[in-house]
C-alpha cells in the first residue's frame, strides 16, 4: 500500500477563506466522505505535438511583448542547454585548400565546437577580398552564415539526372550546375555579390560525422537506443535530457561557433552577418538569431508557419515550443530584419495565418518595413533559383551592395565531395561513434556542474551567479503550469476510493494557516458530516494521463525522442502543479492567504515546484523524510515515460538545486 504524504494549506483566518474552504469539503464530503478526491479529470486536453496549429497573439503593447521576448528568450536557452552557455572551444578555425575560382576563392574549414567536437564547412570568399588575394586588397566584407536543411549529404549533395531535368523544365532552376546542388550555387552567387560565406554541415552531413546521420537525425526508426556506461550516456537518454544536451542544442552551439569564427577573420565586418538555410537549416536560421542577438538578421526558407513546427530531432528540443511555436520564435529576431518564404508545403498558409501577425509585431517595435515575406506556392518544398533570387535582393539591400535587381546566377565550376571535404592525410578525421558521443555527454555535463553546481572554493559573488543561474532554470520550467491552470475545480473535484488515489501518484491535503501558524480551531459543518474544515486529502492526476497509470503519455511518433513530446508539453510533475495551484486557489481563493507544505518523498518534488512558482502564498515546507541527504528522484529516472522526469533537471542541479531556491522554508522532518 502507497503511503500518502500531504500539503497543508496556510492561510490567514478569513470569513472568506473559511467559506471557501468550507465549500471544497462541502462538495467533497457530501459525495462519500472518502479521505481523498482526484483534481484533473473533466475535460482533459491532448497532448501536443509538432503538427498542430501555432498562432501568434501579438501583444497590445511593445512593453509587454520586450517582458514576453526576455521570458522567450530564457525558455529558448534553457531549452537548447545553453543557459549559461558552456566553456567552448577557441574558436580559431584551420583553414586550408584554397581554390581560386570565377570571381570568388573557396576554402576548407576545420573549427573546434566544444572541447572535441569540430564543425566542417566551406569558406566562400570574393576574389577581392583581403584574405581571399592574400592581402593585397582592403576592406571588411558582410557575411553570411548558411544552414543548409535535410538534403541528402548536405554540402555534398546532388540531385540525381532526373530531378536536375525536372528542376530546369519547371523554371526552377536556370541551370544544371545548380540544380544539381543549389546550396553550393547559393553560396558562389553571393561571394559574387561581395559577401563572405561560411557553409558549414550539420550534424551526420557531409564531413561532420562524430555523430552519424542515423543518430542525429533518424534516431529510434531502426535501433534502440545503447545504454549507459560508466564512461558515460548516449544522446536521448533520460541523463542528457537531465542535463539539456540534444542534437538541436550541439547544433545551436555549432552555430553559434561559427558565428564567432566569422565575427573575427579579418575581412569581415562583424556587424553585418546574417543567416539564412531552407527547411531544416531555415529553422536553424531563426533559433540562431533567436539566441544570438549580434546577427543582422534572418532569412529563414519554407519552414516558418503556424502548422509543422519541424519533424526531425535536430528541430526539436524539450521545453522549446510549450506555450509558444515557430512564429513568435521568429518573432524573437524583430526588431532586426527578418524575411520568410513559402512553398507549397506547410508554409502555404503564412500570408493568411503567421504573416499578419509578424507585421504587426515588427509595427509595434517600430521597424515595420524589415520584415518580409517571399510566397512561391507554385513550388513544392525548396530553396531554388527563384527563391534564391528574392534572398539575393534581400542579401543586397540588408547589406547596402547598391547592385541592380533582381539579381539573376551565372553558372558556375561545380566542385564534388572529393574536392570539397575537409579531411586528408594532413588533417585527418576525428574521434566518431557512440564512444565518443558518451565521452562527449560526460564531459559536456562535467562542465555544466562546474558552471552551475556550488563548489566549497566559489566566492560569494560566484555563489549568487550560480543561484541566479539555478534560479532562472527553475523557475522558467514552472512557469509552464500557467498552461495547465483552469482543468480542476471545484465542479471537478470527485471523491476516489484509494485503490484510484493510488494510481495517482499524488496526494494532497488542505490545512487552515493563520498568521500566527496552523489554525487548531478545527470547525465543524454539520453539512460537511462533522468533519474538520482543517483539512483535505485529494489527489492530483495529471490532467493530460487519461490512464492515470504510472507510465507517462507521449505523443505518436516513430522516433522515440523526448522532445516531440516534452518540446510541446510539460513534464508530468509541472502539468500537476497547475491543478494542484487551481486546488490551493479554490481553497484560500484571493484572500491574502498562503500554504505550508507537508509532503514526503514521493510529493517534495511537487511541493518544491509550487514553492517555487508561488512565493508569495506558500509559507513553508515540511518535508518527512527518512531519506539520505543526497537524496534526489531526478537522477533515479530511468525513462522519459517516468512521471518523474523533468528536461533540464540535472542541469539546475536535480532535487538540491530546486530546494536551495526555498533556503530555510523547507524543514526536513523525521518520519
Amino acid at each position: 500500500m502507497r503511503r500518502f504524504a500531504t500539503l497543508s494549506a496556510v492561510s490567514a483566518s478569513s470569513p472568506r477563506f473559511k467559506w471557501r474552504f468550507f465549500g471544497v469539503l462541502t462538495l467533497f464530503f457530501a459525495i462519500g466522505g472518502n479521505p481523498a478526491a482526484v483534481l484533473g479529470q473533466a475535460d482533459r486536453p491532448a497532448l501536443r505535438d509538432l503538427d498542430g496549429h501555432f498562432p501568434f497573439t501579438v501583444p497590445e503593447t511593445a512593453e509587454q511583448w520586450q517582458e514576453r521576448a526576455e521570458r522567450l528568450r530564457l525558455q529558448t536557452r534553457i531549452a537548447l542547454g545553453i543557459h549559461p552557455l558552456p566553456k567552448l572551444a577557441d574558436p580559431v578555425p584551420t583553414i586550408h585548400g584554397r581554390r581560386e575560382l570565377d570571381g570568388y576563392t573557396i576554402e576548407k574549414v576545420i573549427l573546434e565546437s566544444l572541447p572535441g567536437h569540430f564543425v566542417s564547412g566551406s569558406l566562400y570568399r570574393p576574389a577581392g577580398s583581403a584574405a581571399a588575394s592574400g592581402g593585397k586588397a582592403g576592406g571588411q566584407r558582410p557575411a553570411v552564415l548558411y544552414a543548409h536543411g535535410h538534403w541528402d549529404a548536405g554540402r555534398f549533395y546532388e540531385a540525381s539526372a532526373g530531378q536536375v531535368r525536372q528542376l530546369i523544365a519547371s523554371g526552377a532552376e536556370r541551370f544544371e550546375n545548380a540544380a544539381i546542388n543549389h546550396m553550393q550555387a547559393a553560396c558562389v552567387q553571393l561571394a559574387r555579390m561581395g559577401v563572405v560565406v561560411f557553409q558549414y554541415d550539420m550534424i551526420g552531413y557531409a564531413d561532420s560525422q562524430q555523430i552519424n546521420f542515423a543518430r542525429g537525425h533518424r534516431y529510434g526508426i531502426n535501433d534502440s537506443n545503447p545504454p549507459a556506461t560508466e564512461a558515460g550516456w548516449p544522446l536521448f537518454s533520460p541523463q542528457a535530457e537531465g542535463y539539456g544536451q540534444s542534437i538541436m542544442g550541439l547544433q545551436t552551439i555549432n552555430t553559434i561557433q561559427a558565428f564567432e569564427m566569422l565575427a573575427r577573420l579579418s575581412d569581415v565586418d562583424a556587424e553585418r552577418i546574417a543567416i539564412t538555410g531552407a527547411s531544416g537549416g531555415g529553422t536553424q536560421s531563426f533559433i540562431a538569431s533567436a539566441v544570438e542577438p549580434r546577427i543582422a538578421g534572418s532569412l529563414p526558407a519554407v519552414m516558418v508557419s503556424t502548422g509543422m513546427q519541424g519533424g526531425c530531432v535536430c528541430e526539436n528540443a524539450c521545453g522549446l515550443r510549450v506555450a509558444t511555436g515557430n512564429i513568435e520564435l521568429a518573432g524573437l529576431t524583430a526588431p532586426r530584419p527578418l524575411a520568410m518564404t513559402t512553398a507549397n508545403d506547410w508554409t502555404i498558409t503564412m500570408p493568411e495565418d503567421g504573416f499578419p501577425e509578424l507585421q504587426r509585431l515588427y509595427a509595434l517595435v517600430g521597424n515595420p518595413k524589415s520584415v518580409e515575406l517571399f510566397t512561391g506556392a507554385h513550388f513544392p518544398h525548396n530553396y531554388n533559383h527563384v527563391t534564391r533570387v528574392s534572398m539575393y535582393g534581400w542579401m543586397n539591400r540588408l547589406f547596402g551592395l547598391g547592385l541592380s535587381e533582381p539579381i539573376l546566377e551565372r553558372d558556375f565550376e561545380l566542385l564534388r565531395s572529393d574536392e570539397l571535404t575537409v579531411w586528408d592525410d594532413a588533417h585527418p578525421r576525428p574521434p566518431s561513434g557512440i564512444d565518443y558521443e558518451r565521452s562527449l555527454t560526460a564531459a559536456w555535463a562535467s562542465q555544466i556542474d562546474a558552471a552551475i553546481g556550488p563548489q566549497s572554493t566559489d566566492e560569494p559573488e560566484v555563489q549568487q551567479q550560480k543561484r541566479q543561474l539555478i534560479a532562472e532554470g527553475w523557475r522558467s520550467i514552472s512557469d509552464w503550469a500557467a498552461g495547465y491552470r483552469g482543468l480542476a475545480s471545484e465542479a471537478n473535484l470527485r471523491q476516489t476510493g484509494h485503490a484510484e488515489a493510488e494510481s495517482s501518484l499524488v496526494s494532497v491535503r488542505l490545512v487552515p494557516w493563520s498568521s500566527s501558524g496552523v489554525d487548531d480551531s478545527a470547525e465543524k459543518s454539520e453539512d460537511a458530516g462533522g468533519a474538520a474544515t482543517s483539512g483535505l486529502t485529494i489527489a492530483v492526476r495529471d490532467p493530460l494521463d487519461a490512464d492515470g497509470g504510472d507510465q507517462a503519455p507521449l505523443v505518436a511518433n516513430p522516433r522515440p525522442a523526448a522532445a516531440y513530446t516534452y518540446g510541446y508539453n510539460a513534464p508530468p510533475v509541472v502539468r500537476r502543479l497547475g491543478v494542484l495551484l487551481d486546488a490551493i486557489d479554490s481553497a484560500i481563493g484571493d484572500t491574502e492567504s498562503g500554504v505550508r507544505l507537508e509532503v514526503g518523498d514521493d510529493e517534495i518534488v511537487l511541493a518544491s515546484f509550487a514553492a517555487c512558482y508561488w512565493p508569495d502564498r506558500i509559507e513553508s515546507v515540511v518535508w518527512t523524510t527518512a531519506s539520505e541527504s543526497d537524496f534526489d528522484p531526478f537522477r533515479d529516472v530511468e525513462s522519459i515515460r517516468d512521471p518523474r522526469f523533468v528536461p533540464q533537471a540535472l542541469r539546475y542541479q536535480g532535487l538540491p538545486g530546486l530546494l536551495s531556491l526555498l533556503g530555510d522554508r523547507v524543514q526536513r522532518a523525521a518520519p
